[in-house]
């Protein structure tokens, strides 16, 4: 048997995790995470390899909770949140948008930071974040499928489209709410969007 661990990983994890989400991949040093971590050198290499497998572990283990948090407070079923699938998008996509207007300081998401610092010229990076706004377009596309069957929205309406188009709206709001923009205004902003999904007729009243 291999010598246990003497230190916790998710809690290591989490820690180079908020260092690399403070001072980015080319602003972290090795003896950067040393210092945060309380691990030497030869046990960080030995449990995660280097430093760009370490950025690269906790960015996909990041992305992977983000779309699972998604997808579980978007899903239908007997343990919807809410019975009406616009009302659980809404509900999602404004608490999404109020924690990016008002967390202090303003950090915004993981994934947005990493994408905007590095996916221009880490493949690995770039494909790890290109899987996660996947993920995440596709959960609010199947939200949508959920309303049209509901008769919430109109059933010419492209999910897939719309997904992104959503995603596109929350990833600008992480984006804004960075300069301070009033968090009413951000939670509008949601609110507005969704309002423009086009709805389905009202059912004909019979005789």
């Amino acid at each position: 048997m291999g010598r246990k661990r003497g230190f916790d990983e998710a809690t290591v994890l989490q820690v180079v995790r908020d260092q690399f989400w403070t001072t980015g991949f080319a602003g972290t040093s090795t003896y950067d995470l040393m210092e945060a971590t309380g691990l030497g050198k030869g046990s960080i290499y030995k449990a995660f390899g280097n430093k760009h497998d370490l950025y690269v572990r906790v960015f996909s283990d990041y992305c992977q909770g983000l779309v699972a948090e998604a997808r579980e407070r978007l899903q239908g079923g007997p343990e919807a949140v809410l019975p009406s699938p616009i009302a659980r998008l809404e509900c999602y996509l404004v608490a999404v948008a109020n924690v990016f207007a008002y967390e202090s300081p303003h950090r915004g998401c993981f994934l947005s930071k990493v994408t905007a610092d590095r996916a221009g010229e880490d493949e690995k990076v770039a494909q790890t974040a290109r899987r996660a706004f996947d993920d995440l377009a596709g959960a609010f596309a199947a939200t949508i499928r959920d309303a049209q069957d509901a008769g919430e929205v109109a059933d010419d309406v492209d999910p897939s489209a719309l997904g992104y188009v959503l995603l596109s709206v929350i990833r600008g709001i992480d984006s804004i709410a960075k300069a301070d923009v009033d968090g009413v205004m951000l939670e509008q902003t949601v609110r507005s969007a969704l309002a423009l999904i086009p709805r389905a007729a009202p059912p004909r009243a019979e005789g």
